[in-house]
């Protein structure tokens, strides 16, 4: 996998809800503690249980900083079994051996 990089866009998929399947949306962790204790009360909602639909929801990397995303539905169930889960750190530039 090659490297993420500042301005980069992240794509996000995820069928809505049907009848029998779970629901999924998208939250941004504001610091590596919240993400790991999987804290929604310090996260901020970027993508509802909607947007991952279709085309999907895309976030663009705007920051050189880290970036902690997790499934937030039924009280962060999937995060909290380390399951839709990621953190990603964007370089500046790309580098060329």
């Amino acid at each position: 996998m090659a490297p993420f990089i500042l301005n980069d866009t992240l794509v996000f998929k995820y069928d809505p809800p049907l009848n029998n399947s779970h629901p999924h949306s998208v939250y941004l962790f504001s610091n590596f503690w919240s993400f790991l204790n999987c804290d929604l009360k310090r996260a901020k909602m970027v993508a509802n249980i909607t947007q991952g639909d279709g085309n999907g929801f895309e976030f663009v990397l705007k920051r050189w900083q880290p970036h902690y995303f997790a499934c937030g539905e039924s009280n962060g169930i999937h995060c909290k079994l380390g399951q839709m889960k990621f953190f990603v750190m964007p370089m500046l530039r790309r580098w060329y051996p």
